[in-house]
């Protein structure tokens, strides 16, 4: 029996796979079908794939289909609660603020979890319209209570495009929407005992990070540079402007502005380099993954950094034991941990577009990074990392370009220049961050770093806006449906596996 197959080699992917497809059928179908049916089917594979141990291609067809009524019977679970039916008029309750108040317009816009009151244990998207002459919205902050009266509706998307807002906010846990009018609510202390213990965690972090905000902005950087590194190091992109995310988007360095692996990989470089005493063994990756999910946490929780955090940690603990750290399967454990505690995540842009990215690096990296001889590429460090950006940006572009043009349709022309550009810079940004906070009882030297901080984010605007201004720097209005996003991605495949083919042939892989 063969046993070097990619199926054998990456067992992990074909569950992750078929519990992502599981998922999106008790979606589409959450009405017609319950989660009492996918649970029964579920158990019935589950003996049926127990019963069949000596018939191995079957008992691995019944393990896939195990996997996909696993999806299937989480999502039907999740769909139970996010789809609970909302009350037919106004109710009362008890919430406390869960992210910094907005204005937008003549509406202040926060998240809210329900604590008391018909919709306790719910998170929902309030609007509350401004009072302009009390101006009470102003005292509102993170983790203040507030008693209202509202009517609760299900989210709706504002224009037609293939994004769909509604999907967006299930997928971060909402259940609804409401608008708050100014004489139907006020400002008073909630017991927060209600909530779960890390959800009160996460609001004395977010308070946390707050007070640290208020502090970033007495240091006299300007609005632009104050947006930008607030952003990079503390994931609050609230004060960036409509302009400068246009700028950002335009010249494909949006990535930079929204925590993601990326920053999170340069803060486990840079925890890397602190806790140097690799004769720790273990404790070494525990102390590193512990900075982690307490910088993840210091930041929100927010879920591109809690997908970013869950990787770094599944490849930490694969290095442990002494596997690779970067592998198919350590990616498909990733993604069935993250299906397993919020199903509708797979529905999460930033969710399938770090997948996407990452996958095609650890598909296209080795084989095309090996096209140039290492002998060479060793014998000139500069060429070596040149060529080893060239290949993981355009690697991760061929995974995530087709979503960006689905959703947003846009192609940034020149993100690998972008790319050449902000990343480097992205490392300075941190780093000096880091060091604001080490000697924050130093105020003369905060003053330096700060100063440094607005010289590198400055550079990096300026760089962005430049790559920006370039002739034919994006391709817009692209229209995609499913289908056609569907066979993008399999034209990808079919000429990747042509092409390592041909290199096979070649003896070049």
């Amino acid at each position: 029996m063969r046993t070097n197959g990619p199926l054998q080699l990456f067992p992990l992917l074909r569950i992750a796979v078929c519990m992502a497809v599981g998922v999106a059928l008790a979606y589409d179908t959450r009405e017609r079908v319950g989660e009492g049916i996918w649970l029964s089917a579920l158990v019935l594979a589950v003996l049926l794939a127990l019963l069949t141990r000596r018939r191995a291609v079957l008992q691995g067809l019944l393990i896939c289909l195990s996997s996909l009524l696993l999806g299937a019977t989480l999502m039907s679970r999740s769909c139970a609660r996010l789809f609970h039916p909302l009350p037919s008029s106004e109710v009362s309750y008890e919430g406390v603020v869960a992210s910094q108040p907005q204005r937008r317009g003549r509406v202040v816009r926060f998240d809210l979890w329900m604590v008391r009151g018909e919709m306790a244990g719910r998170r929902v998207k309030a609007a509350l319209l401004c009072d302009s002459i009390s101006r009470r919205f102003e005292q509102l902050g993170v983790g203040d209570g507030i008693v209202a009266a509202s009517a609760m509706e299900r989210p709706t998307n504002y224009y037609a495009s293939n994004f769909d807002y509604p999907l967006f906010l299930r997928s971060h846990g909402f259940t609804a929407t409401t608008l708050i009018l100014p004489d139907r609510w006020r400002k008073a202390a909630v017991d927060l005992t209600p909530l779960s213990r890390l959800s009160r965690t996460m609001l004395a972090s977010m308070r946390f990070r707050q007070s640290t905000l208020r502090r970033y902005l007495t240091l006299g950087l300007d609005d632009e540079a104050t947006a930008v590194a607030v952003a990079m190091a503390l994931g609050d992109r609230s004060r960036i402007t409509r302009d400068l995310r246009d700028i950002y988007s335009i010249s494909g360095a949006s990535h930079v502005l929204a925590l993601s692996g990326l920053h999170l990989g340069i803060i486990y470089m840079l925890l890397s380099l602190v806790v140097k005493q690799r004769k720790l063994g273990a404790l070494r990756e525990v102390l590193i993954i512990g900075g982690i999910w307490s910088y993840a946490l210091f930041t929100g929780l927010s879920p591109s950094v809690v997908r970013a955090a869950t990787m770094i940690t599944v490849f930490s603990l694969t290095s442990l034991l002494q596997r690779r750290k970067m592998s198919l399967n350590a990616l498909a454990l990733t993604v069935i941990i993250m299906l397993v505690v919020n199903p509708m995540c797979i529905y999460d842009v930033g969710f399938q577009m770090s997948v996407m990215a990452v996958l095609a690096i650890l598909v296209f990296y080795k084989t095309v990074y090996g096209l140039v001889a290492p002998a060479w590429l060793m014998s000139h460090p500069v060429a070596k990392w040149a060529w080893a950006m060239v290949v993981v940006s355009c690697s991760a572009q061929l995974g995530v370009a087709p979503l960006t043009a689905f959703y947003f349709g846009r192609f940034s022309v020149y993100f690998l220049l972008t790319n050449f550009l902000v990343i480097p810079l992205a490392y300075f940004v941190l780093y000096l961050t880091a060091a604001m906070f080490l000697v924050w009882f130093l105020p003369v030297v905060v003053g330096w770093v700060a100063k440094a901080l607005a010289i590198v984010v400055g550079i990096q605007t300026m760089a962005v806006r430049w790559v920006a201004s370039l002739p034919a720097s994006s391709i817009d209005g692209i229209v995609l449906n499913r289908l056609q996003l569907f066979m993008v991605y399999v034209f990808i495949i079919a000429v990747a596996v042509m092409i390592y083919r041909l290199l096979r042939v070649m003896n070049r892989v």
